[in-house]
């Protein structure tokens, strides 16, 4: 089930025996004030963020109220074109609505359409699951079917370190101490968010020449992940291919890392999680050095299987084909190469090729996009397109850098998908 209007749409589908909701709201108004004094900012008109703010969360509110998921909100994800907003939303949040918004994570990324903030919520509930908030950490439990997830946000460096490499493990560290004490472990995670600061910009210098940050992130990140063997326990005998989760590296306004995740436990005998990689894509893993000294370590989507049932994490995916980016320049051939990508990842044909036999899956499956923007005059353009190919899926706009200066989009999404009758 879809439904939507002008500044909020959202889908609620199966979760296993429960269902999930994913929702992408923009405030219901883009409010303005006038200052009194009208010789301040020379008497113009400007946003009011906390009446922008409140009618995002109420519309939030009701939707989940609704459609039966109070108090079953695992994870959310608030975008802010402005990050000095991050303690009035959390104010705003817990006076609206008091039973949570899950593990929160605030990103400092515009909306493309000028609102001061926009968001992405998603929820879990049904009679045979529970959902608590953890006492330690941005963390929320859920169990359902003899499965458990982790949902955790906003981990930041703990710690004072300098430079994108020593902050990204930092903030990695503030992870697996939230990961542990919740009975989760490093190697269970399948889907995590890494928004980076200034991704594209210089942050080192070395005698082969300048490192980018997204570079150092991955240095990071790969340290971070030595001798982790991810989701061993989980995955498909025949699977031979290196393990990592999916995940999406993006850039964010501010200078700092910050980063959110999902992990999964379970003891089912037929509970599996499969690693999907593209046909058309260079694993990320095996990117050669040109492109970073250490190779970007994630899959390009994740699968989490029971019996007929899959939900699939789709990594940030964008105009690349083998390891080449792809049409530079020109934001509506990559917002197309893009999908067509993302297209041939979820197909059942990939699917089958990874051992996932008898699923039909596509575009259509996609229950909830995010597409990050680098100009946001490209907007109009990549919006469009998306539109005429996703249909009335939930979709939520950001303007933020991408990995590659000449890429100027990358989608990430959830599909849900059963087995064919």
């Amino acid at each position: 089930m879809r439904k939507s209007n002008e500044k909020i749409s959202y889908s609620v589908v199966p979760f296993g025996t429960a269902k999930q909701i994913f929702i992408v709201a923009e405030p219901q108004q883009n409010y303005i004030t006038q200052p009194e004094d009208q010789t301040q900012g020379h008497g113009k008109s400007v946003p009011d963020y906390q009446r922008q703010i409140r009618s995002l969360i109420e519309s939030i509110r009701d939707v989940i109220l609704a459609e039966g998921f109070g108090g079953c909100v695992v994870m959310s994800n608030f975008f802010l074109a402005d990050i000095a907003m991050r303690e009035l939303v959390r104010q705003i949040a817990e006076e609206t609505c008091p039973d949570g918004f899950g593990a929160m994570t605030i990103i400092s990324q515009a909306p493309v359409n000028g609102a001061v903030c926009s968001a992405e919520i998603w929820g879990i509930a049904g009679k045979n699951m529970t959902v608590q908030k953890s006492k330690l950490g941005n963390v929320v439990l859920a169990q359902v079917d003899m499965v458990r997830w982790f949902f955790g946000g906003d981990f930041r460096p703990q710690n004072t370190p300098i430079g994108a490499y020593n902050r990204s493990i930092d903030a990695f560290k503030n992870l697996k101490e939230q990961l542990i004490p919740n009975q989760f472990l490093i190697e269970q995670l399948v889907r995590t968010w890494i928004y980076q600061g200034h991704l594209v910009l210089a942050d080192k210098v070395t005698e082969d020449g300048i490192l980018q940050r997204y570079q150092e992130l991955n240095r990071a990140r790969t340290d971070f992940f030595s001798d982790t063997k991810f989701l061993n326990r989980y995955i498909p005998k025949k699977h031979k291919a290196a393990v990592f989760p999916a995940s999406t590296g993006i850039g964010a306004d501010d200078v700092d890392v910050v980063i959110s995740a999902i992990a999964v436990d379970s003891l089912r005998s037929n509970f599996t999680v499969v690693p999907l990689e593209n046909p058309n894509q260079t694993s990320a893993f095996s990117y050669g050095v040109n492109y970073s000294p250490q190779s970007p370590k994630f899959a390009r989507g994740m699968v989490v299987n029971i019996e007929n049932w899959c939900q699939i994490f789709v990594s940030g995916t964008a105009s690349i084909t083998s390891s080449e980016s792809q049409y530079g320049g020109d934001p509506a051939m990559q917002t197309e190469q893009t999908l067509n990508n993302i297209a041939a990842l979820i197909s059942g044909e990939n699917l089958a090729k990874h051992g996932l036999q008898g699923f039909e899956s596509g575009l259509d499956k996609l229950e909830c996009v995010r597409v990050y923007v680098k100009n946001p005059d490209d907007f109009g353009v990549v919006e469009a397109i998306c539109r005429k190919r996703l249909g009335d899926t939930p979709i939520l706009y950001t303007v933020a850098d991408v990995c590659r200066p000449e890429l100027l989009v990358e989608i990430e999404g959830f599909a849900v998908t059963t087995k064919k009758s």
